[in-house]
C-alpha cells in the first residue's frame, strides 16, 4: 500500500489555524499550533476481512519569525513533530491508496524543520527537513477528504525506494520559490533520495544523506486566475538507477536511470450563492514511468460544498473519486492475475462543533482492493475526530 498522506498532518494544522480562537498570547514573533485527529473506522464489507480500528495522530508545531523573536535576523524558523500509535486500518481492508490518511507506523518523529529566507521581494529559500506535499501537490479542495490519494497523488507517493519526502518520513532538502507575477509561483526542491524508515519507531529523524541514495528533483509551476481557480503542472524525477519491473538478465533485475512522472491539476471555485452557498471543485491527473513503478498512472476528482445549513455555516459536504492504475509491466509480471485499477469513492461531511472541535462522518467504497482480484470490494463506514489549538 502508498502512505500517501503527507500534507494531512499539514493540512490538518492549516485548517486549525483558520479557526477563530481564544488561547494565551505567547512570545512575540512565535507561533503554537497543535492538532490531535483520531479515525474510528470500521471495514463493514469486503477487503481482507471486516473489523473496526482506532488510529490516532498528534501534530505538534512551533513558528518562529526571526526578526520578530530575537530583535535581528530574517526569516522563519519552523520546526514541526509527529505521534503515530501502531493501530492500521489498510491490514483490513487491503488497499493500495489508503483509506485513512493518518495511517502509519507507531513512533514519534521530527517531521519538519526548515529555515525560510526571502532572497527578494519575489525569490525565497527554504532549506532543512522538509515536506515536499505542504507545497507541491497539494490541493486545497481535495484536503477536506480522508483517503490518502487526494494528499499527495498515487503515481507519485509510491515513487522512490522509500516513498518521496512526505507523510511519514520526511528528509533534507532546498527548495527555492520564485514568483515572477502575483498570481504565479514557480518552485523547485532538490531533496534526499530516499527519506527515514518509516517503520522504524526509535528514529525520531534521519535527514541523512547516504551514498547511493540519489536525489530526487521536483519542479512545479501554479497560477491563480482572476476567477479563483488555480492550476499547476509537476515534474518529478529521481537521479538514481532503480531496477526494473518486468525485465531481467537471467535472474537479476536490470537497473536504469529514468524514474519520472508529471502531473496537473485545477483548483477552482464552481458556484457561489448569494445567501453564502458554495461549491468548489477539483481535478488531477498525473503519470509515472511504468518501468519502474506499480502504477502508471492516478486520476482523482471531486467536489465540497458549503453553507448548505443557515445554523451552520461552516459545515461542509463532499463526494471524491480516486483511481489508481496498474501499469503493463506490472501487469505482465504477474501474468495479467491483478486488476486495472483500485477506485475509491468517498462521501464525507465534516462538522464543525465548537472552535475547536470537528467531527468527520466518512463512508469509502473501495473497488478493487489492492488491484486483487480475490478481493471483494470494500465498505469503509468511520468518523473523524478532530481538535485543535493555535496561537494567534
Amino acid at each position: 500500500m502508498f502512505k500517501s498522506i503527507s500534507s494531512t498532518s499539514s493540512i490538518a494544522l492549516i485548517a486549525i489555524a483558520t479557526m477563530p480562537h481564544v488561547v494565551a498570547q505567547p512570545s512575540e514573533g512565535l507561533a503554537l499550533e497543535m492538532a490531535y485527529t483520531s479515525d474510528l473506522y470500521s471495514n463493514t464489507a469486503g477487503g481482507l476481512e471486516t473489523g473496526t480500528r482506532y488510529l490516532q495522530n498528534l501534530d505538534l508545531a512551533a513558528s518562529i519569525d526571526i526578526e520578530q523573536f530575537f530583535g535581528s535576523g530574517l526569516g522563519e524558523l519552523f520546526v514541526y513533530v509527529i505521534y503515530d500509535d501502531t493501530t492500521t486500518l489498510s491490514d483490513l481492508v487491503g488497499d493500495l491508496q489508503v483509506a485513512s490518511n493518518i495511517d502509519a507506523d507507531q513512533g514519534w518523529r521530527l517531521y519538519e524543520a526548515w529555515w525560510d529566507v526571502p532572497l527578494t521581494e519575489n525569490l525565497g529559500i527554504r532549506t532543512g527537513l522538509y515536506d515536499l506535499n505542504s507545497e507541491f501537490d497539494a490541493i486545497e479542495t481535495a484536503g477536506y477528504f480522508n483517503n490518502s490519494s487526494h494528499g499527495i497523488g498515487a503515481d507519485y507517493s509510491q515513487s522512490g525506494q522509500n516513498a518521496p519526502s512526505i507523510f511519514p518520513s520526511t528528509s533534507a532538502a532546498i527548495r527555492l520559490a520564485w514568483s515572477p507575477q502575483e498570481s504565479m509561483i514557480l518552485r523547485y526542491a532538490l531533496l534526499d533520495g530516499v527519506p527515514g524508515d518509516p517503520s522504524d519507531s526509535e528514529a525520531f529523524a534521519d535527514a541523512k544523506i547516504r551514498d547511493g541514495e540519489g536525489l530526487l528533483h521536483a519542479l512545479e509551476m501554479e497560477n491563480t486566475f482572476e476567477s479563483g481557480m488555480r492550476a499547476a503542472i509537476g515534474l518529478w524525477r529521481y537521479s538514481s538507477e532503480f531496477e526494473k519491473i518486468n525485465e531481467f538478465v537471467g535472474a537479476a533485475p536490470v537497473s536504469d536511470s529514468g524514474n519520472q512522472g508529471v502531473y496537473a491539476f485545477v483548483d477552482a471555485p464552481i458556484y457561489q450563492s448569494n445567501n453564502g452557498v458554495w461549491v468548489n471543485g477539483f481535478a488531477r491527473y498525473g503519470i509515472a514511468n511504468q518501468n519502474f513503478n506499480q502504477l502508471s498512472s492516478y486520476l482523482g476528482f471531486g467536489a465540497v460544498a458549503g453553507g448548505l445549513i443557515d445554523s451552520r455555516p461552516e459545515d461542509t459536504l463532499g463526494l471524491a473519486v480516486a483511481t489508481a492504475f496498474n501499469g503493463d509491466d506490472y501487469k505482465a509480471l504477474n501474468g495479467g492475475l491483478v486488476n486495472d485499477h483500485e477506485t475509491a469513492i468517498e462521501l464525507t461531511y465534516s462538522a464543525q462543533l465548537t472552535d475547536n472541535f470537528r467531527i468527520q462522518p466518512d463512508i469509502q467504497y473501495i473497488i478493487n482492493p489492492g488491484t486483487d482480484p480475490s478481493l471483494k470490494n470494500a465498505l469503509v463506514v468511520g468518523v473523524r475526530f478532530e481538535f485543535g489549538l493555535v496561537t494567534p
